[in-house]
């Protein structure tokens, strides 16, 4: 029965058979890597540990303004410190790279040192720089200068951030506020112009315009009284009229007749009929006949006309007692005392049409008053009807400036806040990034690592050595064993002859296998002892010391 599994055998006899090429190759590539690790000059790195330290003020207090995320932050400073300003900043400084100055522009300076640098963000909390130079002092200098850059950036990049932050508040809560003085300004001049016609003034125009309807009633009252006082006067003037018509008649009669006359004057004042009379007529317009001051004006009117008749016959013998002192005529004496009459009453009537005048001014001042007060009635109606209106433009207005206030208000509390943040910021109580692990000076070179560079030589060594083997075996056409003569011809074997060899050159195969063996073995405990000397950290010694031997 035919197997299939791994023939160990097999594989062993390839490489028994092939000894001569694989420790050839094994100690070649064995070689290379000691060779690496010795002579390949050293890279030593140097990586510190930043922590992102939280505000030291609580965030219920002091809300930060400044809410960019740390890999934000990171990326901006990082773009900053691998700027190439700041990176031939730091070459200058810690005389970086001296080969390759002469040899190659401050640009590419710049890219070699840009890729030795690490930014490494572990956790949101904190991340780690780090740096490789042939130099174990340098790179930890230069790591810390790195660190300490990143903190100072940050620091710098908060505050202008929080101050940028303030100002921009403090622009927009200056323009907002010009923005309120105009709208302030707005509602001033729309109440300056509708000062009357405010909701508010509704009240007052209705309390003005009662005013004004107790006064027009008032106006119409007296000019209703200054007409009742015209036409009593023209009454009057009529009924002197008359009376001057009826002594201008008894005159002639007089004068034709030459008899005497015995009519008198009225009374005037308290005791003239025809005054009271006129005064009773007026009365009678606002009161009854059964009003007291009637009834009293109708007694005094009773008393004058007795008194009237009283006087007419007092002066009639007055008139004829004097006509007889004086010798003169009665019917001559008769129209003297017409005269007189006359002249009295012409006087009256004078007078009387001076008073109409004054009462027609009066009649006209009190209707350009009813017209004005009118107008203001006009007026105050049309307040009062554009009340509604006004009042919802001043609503509209004042939304408006409310809105806007409001705004400013909270822009105002966030001012307060940035500010507070920005001084925070300055004072170096907010968040911050310090330096908790500090860069080192590094005891062991990056590379080559010996404690991986080793093992690894090792193990590329074998698996070249074998491969090399197995690819000599696959390409190899003779025939190494009867199973595989069998296999192909698929017949069997009769015979299989080994090589036949003399004494002499089996003695010299031996001896030529012998001085190969003693200078593999030679060569690999000298590979050994130097991984020995590399491993327990004396290489560089070593490498000067082979360094003088050929120098």
């Amino acid at each position: 029965m035919e197997t299939t599994g791994i023939d160990i055998k097999a594989y062993l006899f390839l490489l028994q058979r092939r000894w001569n090429i694989v420790i050839p190759v094994f100690l070649a590539v064995l070689a290379a890597g000691v060779a690496y690790c010795l002579f390949w000059p050293p890279i030593y790195e140097a990586s510190c540990l930043v922590v992102v330290q939280p505000q030291k003020v609580p965030g219920e207090i002091i809300k930060p303004t400044v809410t960019t995320k740390i890999e934000e932050r990171l990326q901006i400073i990082t773009q900053q410190v691998l700027s190439r300003t700041r990176l031939t900043e730091i070459i200058e400084r810690f005389d970086l790279y001296p080969k390759l100055r002469g040899k190659t522009t401050p640009d590419d300076l710049a890219e070699k040192m840009r890729k030795d640098i690490t930014i490494k963000i572990s956790r949101k909390n904190y991340f780690t720089i780090s740096f490789l130079y042939p130099d174990p002092q340098t790179v930890a200098a230069v790591t810390n200068a790195l660190a300490s850059f990143y903190v100072d950036s940050n620091l710098r990049l908060r505050e202008q951030d929080a101050v940028g932050t303030a100002r921009f508040l403090e622009r927009e809560l200056q323009r907002m506020r010009g923005q309120l003085t105009d709208w302030e300004n707005k509602i001033a001049n729309f109440k300056t112009q509708h000062l009357q016609e405010l909701p508010e003034s509704r009240a007052y125009n209705i309390k003005i315009m009662d005013q004004l309807r107790q006064s027009k009633m008032f106006m119409d009252s007296k000019r209703r009284s200054l007409r009742y006082y015209v036409q009593g006067y023209e009454r009057d003037m009529r009924q002197i009229a008359q009376f001057i018509e009826q002594m201008n008649l008894r005159r002639k009669e007089l004068a034709r007749r030459g008899g005497s006359a015995s009519g008198g004057g009225a009374a005037e004042g308290e005791t003239d009929p025809e005054a009271i009379k006129a005064k009773v007529e007026k009365l009678r317009v606002f009161y009854t006949d059964d009003h007291p001051d009637i009834q009293r004006e109708l007694r005094h009117l009773r008393k004058a006309e007795a008194m009237a008749r009283f006087e007419k016959n007092k002066k009639a013998a007055q008139v004829a007692a004097e006509a007889k002192a004086k010798g003169i005529a009665p019917e001559q004496a008769d129209a003297m005392a017409v005269d007189k009459q006359l002249e009295k009453q012409m006087m009256s009537i004078e007078t009387i049409k001076k008073r109409i005048a004054q009462l027609n001014e009066q009649t006209a001042i009190n209707e350009r008053d009813i017209a004005k007060v009118d107008q203001q009635l006009q007026e105050v109606q049309k307040r009062i009807d554009n009340a509604p209106m006004v009042g919802e433009k001043l609503t509209e207005l004042t939304r408006g400036y409310d809105e806007l206030n409001n705004a400013q208000q909270q822009l105002y509390k966030k001012w307060l806040e940035a500010k507070m943040s920005a001084n925070m910021e300055r004072t170096q109580r907010g968040e911050q990034f310090e330096v908790v692990d500090p860069a080192q000076v590094p005891d062991t070179p990056f590379r080559p690592k010996i404690q991986r560079a080793i093992p690894l030589s090792v193990g590329i060594a074998l698996a070249l050595a074998v491969g090399i083997v197995f690819g000599l075996n696959y390409i190899d056409i003779s025939f190494t064993s009867v199973a595989q003569l069998e296999r192909l011809a698929s017949l069997p074997v009769l015979v299989v002859m080994p090589p036949l060899y003399t004494y002499e050159e089996k003695s010299r195969v031996r001896w030529r296998n012998g001085l190969l063996g003693a200078i593999f073995a030679l060569i690999f405990f000298f590979l050994l002892g130097l991984i020995g000397i590399l491993v327990t950290g004396r290489g560089p010694a070593l490498k000067r010391m082979l360094l003088g031997l050929f120098t």
